[in-house]
């Protein structure tokens, strides 16, 4: 081995520790310690292997925002932390953890903010009424602006007949 070729030899070195210990860079925690199953409970579904486990973990992440990207979900960043993040979707659910228990055990660390589509209670039902509102509104606004422009065009007819009947009367 030669001296430039050190540095290399140094670096896959480094790369090969970081993926034995299976963690992804920045120091996020993949794996499900015994403090984190106490804070969940017993599991409430049933355990996932294979195909339905892969389903599941993309379905689940697809329903979390990732904390670190704009407006990505879980399933779709490529960040480190979203890594992380699918990978501790996957073990639990392939404990027998429920998409709600998953999605709570997330909630617990980072806040609702976590979900992409926040829970239809409370103060968050504005998010879900206001759409609903601001449509109807608008067609209302609509509806009235086509009553006003059709009494207008029937408003300008009945002026334009006026005024033939004047022209008739004045010319006799």
């Amino acid at each position: 081995m030669t001296r430039s070729t050190i540095p290399y030899a140094l670096g896959a070195l480094l790369v090969a520790a970081a993926v034995a210990a299976q963690e992804p860079a920045g120091g996020f925690r993949v794996e499900v310690d015994q403090a984190d199953l106490e804070r969940l409970g017993a599991p409430e579904g049933r355990r996932l292997a294979g195909d339905e486990l892969a389903e599941r973990t993309h379905a689940v992440a697809a329903l979390m925002r990732c904390p670190s990207c704009q407006g990505l979900s879980v399933a779709d960043s490529h960040t480190a932390a979203s890594a992380a993040m699918r990978a501790k979707i996957e073990r639990l659910l392939a404990l027998g953890y429920s998409e709600e228990q998953v999605l709570a055990y997330f909630e617990a660390s980072f806040g609702e903010f976590i979900r992409l589509a926040p829970r239809p209670e409370g103060f968050n039902l504005v998010v879900w009424i206001a759409p609903v509102f601001a449509l109807a509104l608008g067609f209302v606004l609509v509806a009235r602006r086509l009553r006003s422009a059709r009494k207008a065009r029937r408003a300008s007819a009945d002026l334009e007949r006026f005024r033939e009947r004047v022209r008739a009367e004045v010319e006799r």
